[in-house]
């Protein structure tokens, strides 16, 4: 990978900012969160939320009518047992 010329220049970029000091200790911390792929599995996680918000906006109304129905069938249930 040191034949790679991006590669090649992320050190350079790592060595410059390490000698900076601590801002540059700061900003290579940046550089490395910002060229890592962990990140593409929060945005995966953020977008799966954002369509089970969605659906449950699109959905309340059914959503609440069977939640409804269960607890009622669930209390109706438990004042038999007492």
């Amino acid at each position: 990978n040191k034949e790679n010329p991006v590669f090649m220049r992320v050190l350079a970029f790592r060595k410059r900012l390490f000698n900076a000091g601590l801002k540059g200790e700061i900003m290579l911390h940046l550089k490395e969160f910002f060229l890592e792929e962990d990140g593409v599995g929060v945005i995966e996680v953020v977008l799966i939320l954002v369509v089970l918000i969605g659906l449950v906006i699109v959905f309340k109304g059914q959503i609440n009518k069977l939640l409804t129905g269960i607890f009622s069938e669930i209390n109706k249930q438990a004042k038999e047992v007492y």
